[in-house]
């Protein structure tokens, strides 16, 4: 049994369930990040484990012990909330000594604790300042500072980087994954940003219309989306639907005639497949060098590398390249389109839905 659990667990709301039959199991010191589009239910759920939303079924259990109807205070857990709600009238260090206050932890001992946890989170120097004398980053980390310094069991991160801009969003996703791992506190965290919760949990939980429909590490999600809908929302990916022609291991899947090398597959000829290639898979080589020909028809810069759309005999492919410092191929050149076999994943689809070969 994990430290956390959640089994069965599901909210209703008249007629809409905003999280369904939900169960998932987290270990100690483990960083898991619910990850999805708005509605799909993981605030709810974080909402839940906070004891702010009531479930309408099902069951949470902390460390074996059933909180499920448990009011929020006793539950002893840190929440860091979008907007960081830090008291615009107290110091950094009054802010981050509140929950010691109020356990009514002897002075001594609660100022050592606010002063180790300020070090830890690069505040030391900033103690007497206020909140509207820092910067966006800054608040974030007192925030944590706050919800960590009070030993919480479990630490509940509500889309804790939204607010902040892209440059430091990406390096603020870090800094929390650095503090985290120091304090080996465990650590559930909302976020509809799928590079945010590649990049810094131990495991994603991928959810979708109040249910989750994935749990892994951020590596295999991103290799080996369950669903069409995962394979899109997490990262870029190329679908295309065809055909499998030939029987069992010895076949290949086709589209309009064109036969495409994939991954170690088997299915019955005439099978429906569908075949998913992400951008950054795909090599861009001179016309006639590849596995197939193409035509640039949009080319797009994006600093550290470039996004192609290819027209093929297949379909339009989207090619991610590097940026390795020259100009390469434009809109309107031929080129041709190369990948790895074990690049392009397979898997069968109702027959229905196929595209004819």
């Amino acid at each position: 049994m994990g430290f956390l659990t959640l089994a069965s667990l599901s909210k209703v709301y008249g007629d809409h369930a905003a999280v369904r039959d939900v169960d998932l199991s987290v270990a100690k010191g483990e960083f898991v990040s619910l990850l999805g589009p708005s509605g799909c239910g993981k605030t709810t759920t974080l909402q839940m484990i906070a004891g702010l939303v009531e479930p309408t079924s099902g069951k949470i259990a902390l460390d074996g012990r059933d909180i499920t109807r448990e009011k929020p205070n006793t539950r002893g857990l840190g929440i860091v909330f979008q907007s960081y709600a830090l008291f615009p009238h107290m110091t950094v260090a009054q802010n981050v000594a509140f929950g010691l206050e109020m356990r009514k932890v002897a002075r001594a001992e609660r100022d050592e604790r606010v002063k180790t946890m300020l070090g830890l989170v690069h505040l030391a120097q900033l103690a007497d300042r206020y909140p509207r004398q820092l910067s966006g980053g800054q608040r974030q980390r007192v925030a944590i500072a706050r919800a960590l310094v009070i030993v919480p069991p479990v630490l509940l991160l509500d889309e804790p980087l939204s607010n902040l801009d892209a440059k430091l969003r990406e390096e603020m996703q870090f800094e929390l994954r650095r503090i985290q791992q120091s304090v080996g506190t465990t650590t559930i965290m909302v976020t509809h940003d799928q590079a945010e919760a590649l990049s810094i949990s131990d495991r994603v939980v991928v959810m979708e219309q109040g249910r989750m429909t994935q749990i892994d590490a951020p590596y295999r999600l991103y290799e080996r989306p369950a669903t069409a809908f995962i394979s899109s929302f997490v990262g870029k990916m190329n679908r295309l639907d065809g055909v499998w022609r030939g029987h069992g291991p010895s076949g290949t899947p086709q589209i309009n005639g064109v036969s495409l090398p994939c991954e170690q597959a088997s299915f019955p000829d005439g099978q429906a497949v569908a075949l998913s290639l992400r951008p950054e898979k795909i090599l861009l080589r001179s016309q006639g060098q590849g596995r197939l020909d193409g035509t640039i028809v949009n080319r797009f810069f994006l600093g550290s590398y470039w996004l192609f759309t290819v027209e093929t005999p297949v379909g339009a492919l989207s090619v991610s390249v590097p940026n390795h410092g020259e100009e390469p191929a434009g809109e309107g050149d031929s080129v041709a389109l190369d990948w790895a076999p074990a690049s392009l994943r397979v898997e069968a689809v109702a027959a229905t839905a196929g595209a004819a070969a």
